[in-house]
């Protein structure tokens, strides 16, 4: 039986920001084929604004469950202030 790593908390925010980052990319290539060939892109351009905001949501949320994480794991006053600080990774402390 293998043994399984311990899965991040962020990883199903993480994989979700993929999935619609990259409709978000091939929604920009539609929008700016539609502009350039004179076609109507604005639905498109919508759908992109929508999917840019959806990952703007998805990442306030990691960065939220990071800061929690940080401070329940180590509530040391250094890792403490690293989070009142901003510092989100392991490489910014």
């Amino acid at each position: 039986m293998a043994l399984k790593a311990p899965r991040r908390p962020t990883a199903a925010i993480e994989e979700a920001m993929g999935f619609v980052g990259f409709f978000g990319v091939v929604f920009l290539v539609v929008t700016v084929a539609c502009e350039l060939t004179g076609r109507p892109a604005l639905g498109w351009a919508l759908t992109l604004l929508v999917l840019v905001l959806v990952v703007v949501v998805l990442d306030r949320w990691r960065v939220r469950v990071l800061r929690r994480t940080v401070v329940t794991s180590d509530p040391s006053p250094a890792a403490v202030s690293r989070v009142a600080a901003g510092a989100t990774r392991a490489s910014d402390g």
